[in-house]
Parts: C-alpha cells; structure tokens; sequence
C-alpha cells in the first residue's frame, strides 16, 4: 500500500533522530575526531547518500541543525507553548526551545550539550546556526509582540506594517516570507531588534556559564541561563537610557 504523507513524515522524523543520535553518541563516546559520515551511517543503519538528504556535514548532524523549513515549523510550534511573562523572558524562553529542537529524546538532548560546551568548534557553529534562522526566529518573535501588545497579529502582517487577521493571540503555522519594492525581505525593526539583543545576552551567558564549567545539562542551570540573561538584557537596557 502507498504510503500516506503522515506515514512518510513520521518515517522522515524517525530517520533523522536516528542519525542525530548517532552523531551524537559517537562525539560523546569516542570524541570528535572519530565523527565521520561512514560511522554515523553505519550507527543510523542508513546509507551515506541518505544521510545528505538529512544534513549538510556531520558537525549539523551532531547539533540537529535544520533546514529553514523545518526551522519556521518548529518555532510555530515553540512559540504556541511559550508560557506568558515579561516579553524578553519570553524570547529567552522561544530561543532556548528552538535550540533544543522538538521531539528530542531528553538522553540525546542532554548528551548534546554536553558535547556541544565540549568541543568550541561545535559551540561556535552553534551559534553561527542563529544566523540561518535569522527570519523564522523574527516571525516568532513578531508573533510574541503581537501577544504581549494583545493585537494578535499574524507573522507576516507583523513584518509588513499590514493589520493582521488573526483573532487570537496564538500563532497558527509559518508565515510566508514577503518583500518589498525592491525584492529584499521585509522587516519588523522592534522584532529584530529583540531578537539580536536577546541572543546576544544568551551568547554571552551561556558562554560564561561555559568557562564557569558549569553543566548546561541540567534543569537548574538552563534556569540559571534564562535568569543572567534576562539581568544581563535588563542590565543593558538601563544603561542605555
């Protein structure tokens, strides 16, 4: 019998943490040296050329980075399940979620960060990673102003100045991107702005935690990260008043 799209994306989701897993059982295991594409293969029991269709190098693969796609999914669905609060928590909160990526197996989460803080190379990359998800992380964030201000806009009508037609305050998929006269993506300056301020105070955070050796595996100190961050962001603010 044919395959239903369903059936076809549960499989597709199963692959894929497979070979995260793999990837990151083999760095946690044996070190990043032994990362190869033929050994996470042979440990995901998939071929090297299926491998490719999942991830670009074997570094993503250990940090599950996704494509934009998959990215604008997941935070649609993150920024459903943030909680209400102070709105920069809130993006602290959206950004530390994404990261995780949904469905993890929390064993391979916690192995991953501990590699993750193991290796610089692989938390320099990490953080590269923000870069690619520059536009669904806006639109998430977008989505996070629109609830606090209680309009309830949509992504793309945050993005383009245009009312939104949501009525609820909730997101409700990915926004599709838009331009403007000149063919450059559109943007919402007060939601980039957040967005780059927030990352930063989390970058800077997570990096002293790092050289602190604290472990970033554990619930507390994911508390802990949001908590400096937050003062850090607040911190920065007043002085620049």
């Amino acid at each position: 019998m044919p395959e239903t799209p369903g059936l076809r994306e549960r499989k597709r989701a199963d692959t894929r943490r497979r070979i995260e897993k793999a990837a990151v059982d083999i760095v946690d295991d044996r070190g990043l040296d032994a990362l190869t594409i033929d050994a996470i293969s042979e440990r995901a029991d998939v071929s090297p050329r299926t491998f490719f269709n999942y991830f670009d190098s074997k570094e993503d693969a250990v940090l599950g980075l996704r494509p934009e796609d998959d990215t604008r999914r997941t935070v649609a669905e993150v920024v459903d399940e943030v909680p209400d609060g102070p709105l920069p928590e809130q993006v602290l909160d959206l950004l530390v979620r994404v990261s995780d990526g949904p469905g993890l197996d929390p064993d391979v989460r916690d192995r991953r960060h501990r590699v993750i803080h193991s290796y610089p190379a692989l938390l320099q990359r990490h953080f590269l990673h923000l870069g690619r998800m520059l536009a669904p992380l806006t639109d998430g964030v977008a989505q996070l102003v629109a609830r606090a201000d209680g309009t309830g806009v949509d992504a793309a009508a945050a993005r383009t100045g245009t009312p939104g037609a949501s009525d609820t305050p909730r997101s409700t998929g990915p926004a599709a991107a838009s331009t403007d006269e000149f063919g450059l993506p559109a943007s919402n300056g007060p939601a980039e702005i957040l967005l780059m301020m927030c990352g930063a105070a989390l970058r800077s955070t997570m990096l002293d935690l790092t050289r602190e050796r604290a472990d970033l595996t554990t619930d507390e100190s994911a508390a802990e990260l949001r908590i400096r961050a937050a003062a850090m962001l607040r911190d920065t603010i007043e002085r620049l008043r």
